[in-house]
């Protein structure tokens, strides 16, 4: 059943397993703008390595947002289940992502990269698995909530499995996000500023 719009609920960690239907579109919108700029600037895949990490960002906003849920393998063996979502456009401001790696010789060092402060980041055509969000609030258009994951259009090329419940809007806005999430893929970005940092005092995001 399509809802036209409603807002999102107020601030507050959630995983996605326990996540309100139209909270959804949020995650989607948050995960595939910001994260795949950390795959462009850090060249790297998290779910191969096992490591997830943090992103955040005052201000998100998406133009056809597909999701439903799935699961994600790491090369350790180890399955991690998560959210996975497609965005037709969108855009970032404020972004900043970090995560934490342990390097020979160096020990634990944290790895910030930022962007989207001065203008905002475009992305088109982008793919994310996320597993957690808190966002302050925000707004969703055209949902449509339980459609099959199979049947799926509003971002190209995203569908899942028969039978899966599936999550689709026209249009999400998301306010103070913070998420994690492991993999991104696809699409292409478009950026003003990028500021990469390695700091061995535990900085991160949030």
């Amino acid at each position: 059943m399509a809802v036209r719009e409603r807002e999102l609920s107020p601030e507050g960690r959630t995983h996605w397993k326990r996540a309100a239907v139209l909270l959804m579109p949020g995650v989607a919108c948050m995960g595939a703008v910001v994260i795949a700029l950390a795959q462009g600037a850090m060249a790297a895949s998290f779910a191969v390595s096992g490591k997830n990490f943090k992103v955040s960002a005052d201000e998100i906003t998406g133009q056809g947002i597909s999701s439903f849920p799935s699961s994600l393998g790491s090369k350790d063996g180890k399955g991690h289940a998560v959210l996975l979502a497609g965005i037709k456009s969108g855009t970032a401001k404020g972004v900043c992502l970090s995560m934490k790696q342990r390097l020979p010789l160096v020990g634990e060092v944290s790895l910030l990269v930022r962007s989207g402060g001065e203008r905002a980041i475009k992305g088109e055509n982008l793919v994310v698995n996320a597993d957690a969000l808190t966002s302050s609030g925000g707004r969703v258009t055209g949902v449509q909530a339980g459609r099959d994951a199979a049947t799926l259009t509003a971002a190209p090329g995203v569908s899942g499995p028969p039978g899966l419940f599936g999550v689709q809007a026209s249009t999400a806005l998301a306010r103070d996000v913070r998420s994690t999430a492991w993999a991104s893929n696809g699409g292409s970005l478009t950026l003003d500023k990028v500021e990469i940092e390695l700091s061995d005092s535990g900085k991160e995001c949030y």
